[in-house]
């Protein structure tokens, strides 16, 4: 190799690099200051370490370069659900707290490669007829298909890279750019080193000091992302078609440069090695994708692209949908005020800053979420200074232009940590501003234009705002009332309870020795004490599918069962005893309620009809009554909504029970009625082979 003597000392600088940021990542995971992912990153950086040790002891020690090698390979396969593992991972929140089945499957499928690695350690996959003078190995055909395998789970984990970048927001993208930037290094090299496999079904270990370099600059990226990890926040980029001109332009001149390097080769010959050669373009693109990755970089050239091509500074249209899009996406209170305060951020291309909201109890302006600035302790009083000149000026304040006596003793107003305050008003009441910190760019200058647009979205926001504590208010009445209803029946028919209870033992105490008085008694108390269970189960939770309990149940027999604390004689019972799969309970509860309501619509002695049967998709109970029947507006708008009901006294709810139950069981409730002459309840349950089903 013609860079003997300087290999050694790269591989073991970029493995000692690695060690160290390994040691530093795991410090903080067993100190619980870390996340898994971080984990993930110290075993794949770890495992990156030793593949570079193990290679360089195969270059320096060929006679025992099968031994090394058949080391490195275990630890190459190893490196697949290592790296897919972090990039999974990091700076990633998924719904729910838990990985989609794509990363599972990733992840899942990756743990084979170590295997497979381990299987062809013991097999051999490749040959070297003259390692010491070419250090080429020659790859069997298991060989070949194994790093297949490793290129693309490098391609997967260089994809999952690019969509956290895509998707991360602005005041983290900042934070986490240089550590995928060397994740990215590493991978690349990775990738290019291996793919000479697919392409000559051999691997050129002359190639090995360009992978010693990509990981000493990729943990080199990492530690200074760890130890200077700044603030900084995603630019949105309305000239979208300029700005992918300007990538475009970046990248063609990096191919252009590649052929100078090549053709620079030809004059040179082999003093400037292949593996020179690849090292320096290596670093040379990673250098431009940091470039283009930066923040000052990517601001300054679209502040360039807007004065030289175009009359305005932003694309109105674009930044307006962008805006209003990201507000929409808010479900509370606290995503409003991150969204808010992100967007502000994003579009003047600011590092961070705080959103203050009015405290009608504190009488003050408190921080409802910072991003990217020391938070303090308080916020500002209505008589501070600043608060007064927001509500004289009604404008947006640069507080280059206010004095220093005129910012108080505010700690958010030290150190020229805010460039701008926003005011939030409705109306003429200031609700709020928004305190906008240094800007990325900070030769940018700000003029009308951005006022104006912070202004327009400032009341934007402040419209947001009141929309949204107007939505929880109006949730908390309707809770409220629908409490009052609850309360108003349940009150409403504990005291007729309570009365029917009362008269019992006044009139026990003169006719307790009589014994028809005793038989009355004891049917009066269990009629009580039937309906108080109804009305106790009708407030009870609703079951659904997994809570069910089922068994096989005869629905006739359950229907007598459940209404044998009804008058027996004003009920008709009919058809088979039919066998259905049912949690006896809450299907008795929905036997019990409609046969209730049958019999108290018919009134005048007229039975009501239960019948069970079974049909071509299942078992059915019906349940007719001969009474008033329902209205044929209520049928449609009014049955089965709770608190709703055609009964005086009636809370609603019975009804409503009765279809989350039957559907938790998967059947359904069909109801047909004529006003005047009574309703027809149907009951239909599935035909099932197992409760399990």
């Amino acid at each position: 190799m013609g860079e003997g003597l300087f290999y050694p000392f790269l591989a073991l600088g970029a493995a000692f690099a690695a060690f160290a940021f390994c040691l530093r990542l795991l410090a903080g995971v067993f100190g619980r200051d870390r996340s898994v992912a971080s984990a993930a990153l110290a075993v794949a950086l770890f495992l990156s370490a030793c593949l570079e040790i193990f290679d360089l002891f195969a270059i320096l020690d060929p006679e025992e370069m099968g031994s090394w090698r058949n080391a490195s390979l275990v630890v190459e396969g190893a490196l697949c659900p290592a790296w897919i593992w972090f990039t999974a991972l990091f700076a990633r929140e998924y719904e729910e707290g838990r990985l989609p089945w794509t990363q599972k499957g990733l992840i899942c499928l990756s743990f084979v490669m170590p295997l497979w690695a381990g299987f062809l350690a013991t097999q051999g996959m490749f040959y070297s007829p003259d390692f010491v003078r070419e250090p080429v190995l020659f790859l069997e055909p298991v060989g070949f298909y194994f790093y297949i395998g490793l290129v693309l789970f490098a391609v997967a984990s260089l994809f999952n890279i690019e969509a956290t970048l895509a998707n991360a927001v602005h005041f983290r993208r900042w934070k986490i750019k240089f550590t995928l930037l060397g994740a990215v290094a590493v991978l690349a090299a990775l990738l290019l080193y291996y793919s000479q496999g697919l392409l000559y079904r051999s691997i050129d270990m002359t190639l090995v000091p360009a992978r010693a370099l990509a990981l000493l600059l990729g943990a080199g990226l990492m530690w200074y992302s760890d130890v200077r990890r700044g603030s900084e926040i995603k630019i949105s980029f309305s000239r979208r078609i300029a700005f992918k001109s300007l990538v475009l332009v970046v990248a063609g001149a990096y191919l252009v440069g590649l052929g100078i390097m090549g053709e620079g080769a030809k004059h040179f010959g082999d003093s400037l090695s292949r593996t020179m050669l690849l090292s320096a373009a290596f670093v040379v693109g990673i250098g431009l994708l940091a470039v283009c990755l930066s923040e000052t970089v990517r601001r300054k050239a679209r502040l360039f692209l807007q004065r030289n091509f175009y009359k305005e500074k932003y694309d109105y249209r674009v930044q307006w949908v962008q805006f209003t899009e990201r507000l929409a996406s808010a479900r509370s209170q606290e995503d409003l005020h991150q969204a808010s305060l992100s967007a502000c951020c994003e579009t003047f291309g600011i590092v961070g800053g705080a959103l203050f909201l009015y405290d009608y109890g504190k009488k003050a302006f408190l921080p409802a979420v910072a991003l990217e600035v020391n938070r303090h302790d308080g916020g500002f009083e209505e008589t501070e200074p600043l608060v007064a000149r927001l509500r004289r000026t009604q404008s947006v304040v640069a507080l280059t232009d206010v004095p220093d006596e005129e910012r108080g003793d505010s700690l958010w107003l030290k150190d020229d940590a805010v460039s701008f305050v926003i005011p939030l008003f409705r109306e003429d009441n200031l609700d709020g501003f928004v305190l906008l910190g240094t800007p990325i760019n900070s030769s940018e200058e700000y003029d009308e234009e951005d006022f104006e647009l912070m202004d327009t979205m400032a009341r934007h926001i402040s419209s947001a705002l009141l929309n949204m504590r107007l939505l929880d208010q109006l949730a908390r009445s309707r809770e409220m009332e629908i409490m009052g209803k609850v309360s108003t029946f349940v009150l409403h028919d504990l005291k007729n309870h309570v009365y029917t209870l009362s008269l019992m033992a006044e009139n026990a105490r003169k006719h307790i020795a009589n014994p028809e008085f005793q038989k009355d008694l004891v049917e009066s108390l269990g009629n009580t004490v039937g309906k108080m269970k109804i009305l106790i189960s009708q407030l009870k939770g609703l079951p659904d599918r997994q809570t069910l309990r089922r068994e096989r149940v005869g629905l006739l027999s359950l229907a007598r069962e459940a209404t044998k604390l009804l008058q027996q004689d004003c009920i008709d019972y009919q058809g088979d005893d039919v066998q259905a799969w049912a949690d006896s309970e809450e299907m008795g509860k929905v036997i019990l309620n409609l046969c209730l309501n049958a019999i108290e619509a018919s009134g005048n002695g007229k039975k009501v009809v239960v019948e069970a049967g079974a049909g071509d998709a299942g078992s059915f109970l019906r349940v007719v009554d001969f009474g008033s029947g329902i209205s044929e507006e209520f049928l449609k708008n009014g049955l089965f909504l709770p608190f709703k009901s055609t009964k005086a006294k009636g809370m609603g709810i019975g009804l409503y029970q009765c279809k989350q139950i039957v559907e938790a069981h998967g059947g359904s409730i069909e109801v047909s009625s004529v006003p005047g002459e009574g309703s027809d309840f149907v009951v239909r349950l599935p035909r099932e082979s197992a409760p399990s089903a």
